[in-house]
C-alpha cells in the first residue's frame, strides 16, 4: 500500500519520502496529521473512493509503529461497515509492503483537506479511549463529494463497488436479530418487523 503524506506528517514520522509508485488507487491513500481537541489526529483518504478513516489521540509510540496502527484502523472501519472478514484480511494483506511518498498533485491535496474537515466536524464524537474511530469514519464517508466535472459520489458506495470489483464476489455478511416493534397510539396499533445487525446498539 502507498501512503502519500503531507510534510507535517513526514516531520512527525521523521522519515523521508520514497519515490512515487504506480499503486492501484484502491490500495493508495493520502494522509494528513491534524490537531483536534489538543490531540494528534490522523486522517486517511482512499485515492479511489475518497473513503475517510480517522485516528485520534496518537502518541509518539504510535508513530513508531504507524504501519500497524493504520492497518488496524482500516480493519476496524471495514468491520464497522459489515464487510466480510475474509475480504478485509485479503485487502489488508495487500499492505505487506508500505511505501510513504509525497502527495501526488494539487487536486489530491484539496480533496484531502476536505476530508480533514470531517475530523473537526465530528470532534465531540471522537472516542478518546481508542485510536481507531470506525463509527465516525463510517459516518464521514457518507457525505457526497465531487469526483470531477459534474460527477458526484458517496465514498462508502464507491468503496463497496471497488471492493466487489476487485474481489469478484459479494463483500457483505451480517449477523442480525429480528425485532418486533409496536407503537401504541390512541386509537391504533402500528407494528413493524425490523432486521438489525447484531453489533448495532440501541443508541
Amino acid at each position: 500500500m502507498e501512503r502519500q503524506c503531507t510534510k507535517k506528517l513526514f516531520n512527525e514520522l521523521k522519515i523521508k519520502p520514497a519515490p512515487p509508485t504506480e499503486e492501484q488507487p484502491l490500495f493508495s491513500w493520502h494522509a494528513n496529521l491534524l490537531t483536534v481537541a489538543r490531540r494528534k489526529t490522523l486522517v486517511l483518504m482512499n485515492d479511489s473512493s475518497r473513503y475517510v478513516i480517522i485516528l485520534h489521540g496518537l502518541k509518539t509510540k504510535d508513530f513508531k509503529k504507524i504501519n500497524e496502527v493504520m492497518l488496524q484502523a482500516i480493519r476496524d472501519t471495514l468491520r464497522e461497515e459489515n464487510i466480510r472478514k475474509e475480504v478485509i484480511e485479503e485487502f489488508v494483506s495487500q499492505a505487506k509492503e508500505f511505501t510513504f511518498t509525497s502527495t501526488k498533485d494539487r487536486t489530491s491535496v484539496v480533496r484531502l483537506n476536505k476530508a480533514c474537515d470531517h475530523a473537526y466536524f465530528y470532534e465531540r464524537f471522537l472516542d478518546t479511549e481508542t485510536l481507531s474511530q470506525p463509527a465516525v469514519s463510517k459516518d464521514a464517508s457518507r457525505f457526497i463529494v465531487g469526483k470531477g466535472k459534474n460527477e458526484y459520489i458517496r465514498p462508502n458506495e464507491a468503496l463497496y463497488r471497488d471492493l466487489e470489483e476487485w474481489i469478484g464476489e459479494a463483500i457483505f455478511q451480517k449477523d442480525a436479530v429480528v425485532l418486533h416493534v409496536r407503537l401504541e397510539l390512541e386509537n391504533h396499533e402500528v407494528w413493524r418487523r425490523i432486521a438489525v445487525p447484531k453489533q448495532i446498539t440501541f443508541p
